[in-house]
């Protein structure tokens, strides 16, 4: 069985394992894996864990100063360790274009989208994009539709990062109200909800990667990290975000341990080929997936083909796509 040795079951729930378990003995020299949102929370260790094991990493962020700190942390560790950093700024489509312009000779062999925001209110990307929408999914897509070549070449694999939060969407009515919900240029909707809708966008980009990229070799994994870990999603709630952060600390994962799926999922040799399932604690996941939503293939088409004609658009008129939608509507 997966993680056989490290993984022990109890009451039908499996213990919370350090991300350095997750890939024992597993040595990633010659293997160079792009993580977006690695300044801080789960995205440090995941940086981390994978650096200490021999991998080439790539950290792409809207902060370098920050990114600059955490590689001298992480040279400070494991001295030769091989890391750069790349700007991207996912509330920007320009910038993430322009960093995947700057990756697109080099190799890669994983894919890992780890950036997140989960914001209280209601804001815009300079793109015209509800902000969490528009960063947690459309960004990321546009990373991966850029950098899909790479991917190819290389047989590698993608790892989404989402939660179980994207089965509290209520999203249950007909495709089209489903695509309006998913996929806001504003929104009246309150924060979670949201950050929830995004999340089933994770999802339903990475069952369609799934179906679409196996005939090239590529592995998709979408996976749950862990309840309320302390990382750093919830800065935009001030005070109210700390408080919580630490009441609920005592009981959920520590950042090591959060990290460890997505450690797994990037570079267990045990999941090499197994694609297109939801996992949680290194484990296939199945049971808390919102089953009906997330292998829903007519779905999954309709969201990745909206996503791209706003990528379109903006790769277009480079004028802030509310505009353009706006005038489709």
């Amino acid at each position: 069985s997966l993680l056989s040795k490290t993984n022990i079951r109890r009451r039908g729930r499996v213990i919370a394992i350090e991300f350095i378990q997750a890939i024992p003995d597993v040595d990633l020299t010659g293997q160079t894996i792009l993580i977006t949102g690695t300044t801080a929370g789960i995205g440090t260790e995941t940086a981390r864990a994978l650096a200490l094991r021999g991998a080439h990493i790539v950290m792409a962020n809207r902060n370098i100063v920050q990114a600059e700190a955490l590689k001298n942390r992480l040279l400070a560790e494991k001295p030769d360790a091989k890391i750069d950093l790349i700007a991207c700024d996912l509330s920007s489509l320009q910038s993430v274009q322009a960093a995947a312009n700057e990756y697109k000779e080099k190799l890669l062999h994983a894919l890992v989208l780890n950036a997140g925001i989960f914001s209280p209110t209601q804001k815009m990307t300079i793109d015209g994009l509800e902000m969490t929408f528009g960063v947690n999914h459309v960004a990321h897509q546009y990373l991966v539709r850029e950098l899909l070549p790479l991917l190819r070449q290389s047989s590698g694999r993608i790892v989404v990062v989402s939660s179980h939060s994207h089965n509290h969407t209520g999203v249950r009515m007909a495709l089209d109200e489903k695509l309006t919900k998913l996929s806001p240029t504003e929104s009246t909707e309150f924060g979670y909800r949201l950050y929830a809708y995004s999340k089933l966008c994770n999802v339903l980009m990475a069952m369609k990667l799934h179906r679409d990229e196996s005939k090239y070799g590529i592995s998709v994994y979408v996976l749950h990290p862990g309840s309320m870990i302390g990382t750093d999603i919830t800065r935009s709630y001030g005070f109210l975000g700390k408080f919580w952060n630490t009441v609920t600390k005592p009981f959920t994962k520590s950042l090591e341990q959060g990290a460890a799926t997505t450690v797994y999922c990037a570079a267990s040799p045990e999941v090499a080929n197994i694609s297109g399932k939801y996992w949680e604690s290194c484990w296939d996941d199945e049971k808390n997936l919102d089953v009906q939503l997330a292998r829903d293939e007519e779905l999954q088409d309709a969201l990745w083909e909206k996503t791209n004609k706003l990528l379109d658009s903006f790769e277009t008129s480079r004028q802030p796509i509310k505009t353009v939608t706006d005038s489709e509507n």
